[in-house]
């Protein structure tokens, strides 16, 4: 992701503990206008509008999620923000 994108983006500590969470994350990310991203520390992003792509981060065990969006999207994922 450009970093210059990144520093625009509202950013929010996440955890996902059981595939309901991640179907339930998915199909709020799938509501929000822009971009949704989750990222692992620097080194992995991944479209969270994207069930697969969740899915697989949770399989390879990716324990320090951010949540990047482009909007305000706090109220919706409210109860996944571990902030």
């Amino acid at each position: 992701m450009n970093q210059n994108l990144t520093s625009t983006l509202y950013r929010h500590k996440i955890e996902l503990v059981t595939v309901s969470d991640i179907r339930d994350f998915v199909a709020i990310a799938g509501k929000c206008k822009g971009k949704v991203m989750l990222r692992c520390s620097d080194d992995f992003c991944i479209n969270a509008k994207s069930l697969l792509g969740v899915m697989l981060a949770k399989k390879m065990q990716w324990n320090d999620l951010t949540l990047l969006t482009e909007t305000d999207c706090y109220s919706e994922f409210k109860r996944f923000i571990a902030d």
